[in-house]
Parts: C-alpha cells; sequence; structure tokens
C-alpha cells in the first residue's frame, strides 16, 4: 500500500512518527542525492548534505505543515547546501547550470518500457548522456523525478518557460538521436514516457 506523502507528513509532524520520517526518506534520498552529486561531483559530501538535510527536517517537523511544497522544499535545501559546501571548500565558482553534470539516470521499467528492446534502451540512455548539461537536469528532474515544470523552476531560480524551453530541446534532441530506431512520431511518444 502507497502511503502519501501528505500523510507521511501528518504522521511525522503531529505523532512524532519514525517509520514515516524513514518512508519519506527512502523515497526521496535517490533523486536528491543524485541532484547533491551533479553539484559537488563527489559521493561522500552528497551523501551528508542529503542526510544533513533530512535531519534538520526532522529537526523542523513541529513545523511541517508551513511548508506548502516538501519536494520543492528538499530540493532547495539540498542546493543550498551543496553551494554552501562549495564555498566553505574555498574552490567556489558561480555554478552555471550548464556547467553540472548529472549523471546516472534511472530508467524503471513499466508496462509501456518492457516493450522497449534492449538495444533502444540503450539509445535512450546514450542519446540522454549526450543532452546539454542544463537539459540534462531539467529532463531529469521533470521526466525522472516526476517534478512539475513550476518546481522545478523554483528549485533552479528560472522561469517555468525556461524549463518548458529545455525540456522541449531535450525532446527534439531525444527524437533525432533515436530516429533510426523508428518513425519519429513513434519515438517521440516512447521519449515523452520517459
Amino acid at each position: 500500500m502507497h502511503v502519501t506523502m501528505e500523510a507521511l507528513l501528518y504522521r511525522i509532524q503531529f505523532h512524532d512518527d519514525q517509520q514515516a520520517f524513514k518512508a519519506l526518506y527512502q523515497q526521496q534520498v535517490f533523486p536528491l542525492y543524485q541532484f547533491a552529486f551533479a553539484f559537488l561531483k563527489q559521493r561522500q559530501p552528497a551523501e551528508e548534505i542529503v542526510n544533513d538535510v533530512f535531519v534538520k527536517l526532522w529537526e523542523k517537523r513541529q513545523q511541517l505543515d508551513k511548508i506548502h511544497e516538501i519536494k520543492v522544499y528538499l530540493y532547495v535545501a539540498v542546493k543550498n547546501a551543496a553551494l554552501n559546501y562549495l564555498r566553505k571548500a574555498t574552490i567556489f565558482t558561480e555554478t552555471d547550470l550548464d556547467s553540472l553534470h548529472v549523471q546516472h539516470f534511472r530508467l524503471e521499467a513499466d508496462t509501456a518500457q518492457l516493450l522497449l528492446t534492449h538495444e533502444l534502451q540503450q539509445a535512450i540512455a546514450a542519446a540522454i548522456q549526450q543532452l546539454p548539461p542544463k537539459c540534462k537536469l531539467i529532463f531529469k528532474l521533470v521526466k525522472q523525478d516526476e517534478l512539475s515544470y513550476k518546481e522545478v523552476a523554483g528549485i533552479l531560480g528560472i522561469s517555468p518557460k525556461t524549463v518548458d524551453a529545455q525540456l522541449t530541446i531535450a525532446m527534439k534532441k531525444l527524437a533525432a538521436h533515436l530516429q533510426p530506431f523508428a518513425g519519429a512520431e513513434s519515438i517521440k511518444q516512447k521519449a515523452k514516457s520517459y
């Protein structure tokens, strides 16, 4: 049985439910780790930052109802912590979205994706890796992490129109890269499912 995020947050805030907190952590930790890693390019600091964000969330659990969009809150907290880490490491230069290295795309299998051949799945993964960094990050946040355009815009400090434009660029590049596998229209439909 899948428990909604709202139900988990209620249990955490009003019942100090550690099992609910663990469930929330397990739902969110992997995409947040990938997001932190895009900034830091180091495994251990990325893990520490994500864990610190969750520790602070637990400490502030009595005010959870004041957070309107928990996913956006978590991503922004991870981004800010990552940028603070880079500043303290004295190697900080203003991070441009185009310079981020986003990796480890996890393509989860659902009914439609199971129909794709192994070769096509590899081609899709390769096409995603060839996207420009900003497109790749936005593609990951929207298609893999299932965040809305508005949420991604808030996290990255850009407009929803920029998110839409970057996602359009990503989809066109994926369709062009995957055209040898089928007609362009069917590829666009398959790519949209990612």
